[in-house]
């Protein structure tokens, strides 16, 4: 029987912590740039590109807590809409849904995941930080 059996699993690779700022900086500047190009421009192409770099920043930065990245992507959307308006150019509705839609892709089967944890009684004790206090 499989239940309540410990399976060892290779220990994390992954980005030291102290490159993830640098690394979320170069991902939203390249994000901002690229949707701000001629290719850009269709609404499949937006909604991967913000899918695309949502998803690669949660497995990049694994230990980044899951609310951050989609923090972070707001930010990006919003400069996204914004820098045309600088040119005189209006918000595109359907470039805001594109851009959201792409985060909110990658972002919601991690808090799905988390809901079934908690319905499941799956709460860790003793507030938010507790399993990185030394004892």
């Amino acid at each position: 029987m499989m239940i309540g059996h410990h399976i060892p699993a290779p220990n994390a690779v992954a980005l030291p912590r102290s490159l993830y700022v640098p690394l979320g900086a170069a991902m939203g500047v390249a994000v901002l740039v690229l949707s701000l190009t001629p290719i850009a421009q269709p609404f499949m192409v937006r909604l991967l590109i913000f899918y695309a770099a949502t998803t690669a920043a949660y497995v990049l930065m694994p230990f980044a807590r899951r609310g951050d990245i989609p923090l972070v992507a707001a930010w990006v959307v919003l400069l996204a809409e914004l820098a045309p308006c600088i040119g005189g150019q209006l918000i595109s509705p359907a470039k805001v849904a594109a851009d959201v839609l792409g985060v909110l892709m990658a972002a919601g089967p991690i808090y799905v995941a988390r809901l079934r944890q908690v319905q499941q009684g799956d709460i860790r004790q003793g507030g938010r930080r507790a399993s990185e206090l030394k004892v």
